[in-house]
């Protein structure tokens, strides 16, 4: 017999809150609004139906947190990472999120280059400052 201990409430949170990370900090730095929202809608990082919310173990909780921190820190800092060093570990951790339901299409070639410019308003993008002018 073996006693399985099931992801808290925290856990799922902080695992939402890493998925919003990528589609308001780091999606932004490479992809236009339409498409944003065209992963939003083709539910890309949400888990399929059968392993939603506080439907995983702990050890899956972490796995899952600790690939999402690696991708957004990886993609963050693509610049200053090795091409290769860069592909191994965004492969790896893609394929993790994959492995526990965690739709993730993408591939390295789509985050080589930054395609949206610093200057250009976005949806999803965090705001330089809380004045609405």
């Amino acid at each position: 017999m073996k006693i399985i201990i099931a992801s808290t409430e925290e856990q799922e949170r902080y695992i939402e809150e890493l998925v919003n990370t990528m589609y308001n900090k780091v999606f932004p730095m490479y992809f236009s609004e339409e498409l944003i929202a065209k992963l939003e809608e083709l539910s890309v990082l949400r888990p399929s139906g059968s392993d939603s919310y506080l439907n995983s173990t702990l050890d899956q909780a972490f796995k899952i947190m600790s690939s999402l921190q690696t991708l957004i820190c990886v993609l963050e800092h693509s610049n200053s990472i090795e091409e290769n060093e860069y592909k191994k570990m965004f492969e790896k951790n893609k394929q993790t999120l994959e492995e526990f339901g965690y739709s993730f299409p993408l591939k390295m070639e789509h985050f080589l280059e930054e395609a949206v410019s610093e200057e250009e308003l976005h949806h999803y993008g965090k705001p330089a400052n809380k004045w609405l002018i």
